[in-house]
């Protein structure tokens, strides 16, 4: 599993997953800000299901307890971004090097959900296929906008725009399928909101007010009924530690530290 391992070795150790179509690169600037503190590890998660073809978070977070063990890492803050949600609290019930999670702009099912219904009939992997082939980066980083608040600008965040052209050419096809398909699936059988209240370690969820495919109060509500700690970041969409990362890492540093 390719990963990135910076700051102090001895430091407190946080462990960021990202979504999809994603990659290392939309930690960046909470790296950046935590790194003189922290050790701060980025997960590449692009393979992971591509040779099972199993989406689900019990396949998927196996590599990433492997790599826990692997480089032996204790009281482990681990935060996960929309499609890296479910393993962050996938992670926190299966291993106990992981002290605490952080889930950001996930909701716990899709009841609350932005994504139309047809999506899941046209997003095919065949389709997929086409579009990262023959989409002009200029309309994939316009499709990209739903991963922010309406007035979200590419400059503020230097190096992601052409970062998400590239994450969407190399995502796993059938990964995007899966997203808004049987995941929806997955998370009715056993939502999120459900799956922190069964953890014995804290839980923060944060979540931006402008998400566009995901309900913010509904979403924050179900967490802290379920006793999570909750943070809504008033200027952010579905990326709050991209859009907002001062704010993310400031609730982020507390959280860990508290």
């Amino acid at each position: 599993m390719l990963f990135l391992d910076e700051g102090p070795t001895t430091a407190a150790p946080i462990v960021c997953l990202h979504g999809i179509p994603g990659s290392v690169d939309w930690f960046a600037a909470v790296a950046e800000r935590l790194t003189p503190e922290y050790r701060v590890i980025r997960v590449d998660l692009h393979e992971q299901g591509a040779l099972s073809g199993d989406f689900a978070a019990e396949s998927r977070v196996a590599p990433v307890l492997e790599l826990l063990d692997d480089l032996a890492l204790t009281e482990v803050t681990i935060v996960g971004h929309s499609f890296g949600a479910e393993l962050a609290l996938a992670a926190a019930a299966r291993s106990p090097r992981v002290a605490k999670v952080v889930v950001i702009g996930q909701a716990p099912d899709y009841v609350a959900a932005s994504i139309p219904a047809a999506a899941r009939w046209v997003v095919r992997p065949w389709s997929v296929r086409l579009a990262q082939r023959w989409t002009p980066g200029a309309v994939i980083r316009l499709a990209n906008r739903t991963a922010f608040a309406p007035r979200f600008r590419w400059g503020s965040a230097p190096g992601l725009a052409d970062a998400a052209v590239r994450d969407f050419r190399t995502a796993v096809p059938a990964a995007l399928a899966y997203a808004v398909g049987a995941r929806a699936e997955d998370f009715a059988a056993d939502p999120l909101d459900a799956r922190a209240a069964a953890l014995t370690q804290p839980v923060l969820a944060v979540h931006g007010r402008h998400d566009q495919l995901y309900d913010s109060t509904q979403t924050l509500a179900r967490y802290a009924a379920a006793g999570a700690r909750t943070h809504l970041v008033e200027h952010a969409g579905h990326s709050p530690q991209v859009e907002q990362p001062d704010e993310f890492v400031s609730v982020l540093r507390e959280f860990v530290s508290g």
